[in-house]
């Protein structure tokens, strides 16, 4: 047997560790929002090409189009935007445009053109499927969407320049494959992020950072109980402080699937953490189960104490004949050594 302070810690100290991944990089995202312009984080490869989330797009052009769907409120259209790697829907209402295009008058006509301005924007990519299969885009908002790039001004300009530019060289062989460099994606549109996303943004660190804070307070926890609880078996019995194997080899009883011995006049538990308790200490035992979602999964056991606070210590996590393992170590400390044991389960 090996001393470990960490014995029944590690799933904890994982998802503290992954938790504490997670802050930090939501920290370091929300420092730059507040510190990096967005032409500098796009430039940093925050750049919107095909894919979801919070992403940086340099706007070259916008398109106002006459697209009509249930899921466009009263002041919402949808838009043709021309990017720095090609075409993209964006459902956005007035305002949202005035912030996309950092500009507080927008142009009366359909088509502006601002491949002159340099303006990089935060958007929000919507999928076609979000999440649990939930439909963001019908089959037949998807047609309309191919049907708007088949009369776009944006691509068909995009279209003309491209056959100009195979004019000059005399070569056919590039169409193709310009056409791919700034293609036109119907899979997922933009949406420009307001103050709700910034919120909700702010909330999701919070709680992350909540999280965080009661894993780490948890597995700290822990640590200093198995601590505690191996100090106590070497003032007890000090020839095992040097030789823990001791305990296996000259256990009254031992349970190793159970992960449970007695050693001299003691009971101790190790697998879910380190657990050393008397048999002089208690008089009563019972043995519970920890059940969620419907389905047990892990056995704990009651200290009922003479002299200090009863204590809840888990067992082990519910595997095949666990319960007859636990039975069998009940009935030993019955039998052999005169304990009360009850069985909630």
């Amino acid at each position: 047997m090996r001393k470990s302070y960490l014995r029944g810690t590690w799933l904890k100290l994982f998802f503290a560790i992954l938790f504490v991944l997670l802050s930090i990089g939501g920290i370091q995202s929300i420092y730059d929002d507040r510190t990096k312009s967005a032409e500098v984080q796009y430039k940093e490869g925050k750049q919107f090409q095909k894919s979801s989330g919070y992403t940086f797009i340099k706007v070259e052009a916008l398109e106002e189009l006459d697209i009509t769907d249930d899921s466009l409120s009263a002041d919402q259209k949808f838009y043709m935007v021309q990017h720095e790697h090609g075409f993209v829907m964006l459902k956005a209402s007035k305002e949202d445009v005035k912030k996309l295009i950092q500009s507080n008058d927008i142009p009366n006509e359909k088509l502006i053109d601002l491949k002159d301005k340099d303006i990089y924007s935060p958007i929000d990519a919507i999928f076609e499927r979000g999440s649990k299969g939930r439909k963001n885009i019908s089959p037949e908002l998807k047609e309309k969407f191919k049907n708007a790039a088949e009369h776009s001004s944006l691509i068909r300009a995009r279209v003309s320049d491209i056959v100009n530019e195979i004019v000059i060289k005399k070569s056919v062989d590039d169409y193709s494959s310009k056409l791919r460099e700034k293609p036109f994606t119907s899979q997922f549109y933009l949406i420009v992020p307001g103050k709700g996303y910034y919120i909700a943004t702010y909330a999701v660190e919070v709680v992350i950072l909540l999280i965080t804070f009661f894993l780490i307070k948890s597995v700290i926890k822990n640590i200093r109980k198995n601590k505690a609880e191996y100090e106590e078996l070497f003032i007890k019995y000090p020839e095992t402080e040097r030789d823990l194997d001791i305990l296996v080899r000259e256990a009254k009883y031992i349970n190793k699937k159970l992960k449970a011995l007695i050693y001299k006049d003691a009971l101790i538990l190790y697998g879910k953490g380190f657990n050393f308790q008397l048999l002089s200490g208690f008089s009563k035992i019972t043995f519970g189960r920890e059940i969620r979602k419907g389905r047990v999964v892990s056995y704990i056991a009651h200290f009922h104490n003479n002299f200090e606070t009863d204590e809840k210590v888990k067992i082990c996590s519910n595997y095949k004949n666990s319960r007859e393992d636990i039975d069998e170590l009940g009935k030993t400390l019955k039998q052999t050594f005169g304990k009360t044991v009850r069985y909630n389960y």
